[in-house]
């Protein structure tokens, strides 16, 4: 026999005693599940970057916003403008919420998915 018949002739007996329950190995279901997670936790970090990015894109967007109304304001004195400054404002509040909101329910994913496989 070559060593190639020899090794498959070796995994033949080791799935066959894994069949007969002589030798349990679930070392291909644990690295599956490990594997499976850890492409969860990549995707829900991906997920809080992009909010982040968001959340940057917003602060620019805002705060630009802001500066011209208050400018505007000040040229004008027409308090039309301080609301448009107070809706900036609470867009700024809003996208921390959103990335608040991304973050902790990608952790809360990660819990359950490690409260499983530890079961």
């Amino acid at each position: 026999m070559t060593d190639k018949h020899v090794h498959i002739a070796g995994a033949n007996k080791e799935i066959a005693a894994n069949l007969q329950g002589e030798k349990k190995n679930f070392t291909p279901l644990t690295q599956g599940a490990g594997h499976a997670v850890q492409s969860i936790a990549q995707s829900i970090a991906i997920a809080v970057q992009d909010s982040v990015d968001t959340m940057r894109s917003m602060a620019t967007v805002q705060s630009a916003t802001i500066g011209v109304a208050t400018q505007k304001y000040i040229e004008t004195r027409d308090h039309d403008y301080v609301p448009i400054t107070e809706h900036c404002k609470s867009n700024l509040t809003n996208t921390v919420d959103y990335w608040e909101r991304v973050g902790m329910t990608g952790a809360s994913i990660l819990k359950s998915y490690k409260e499983i496989f530890q079961k």
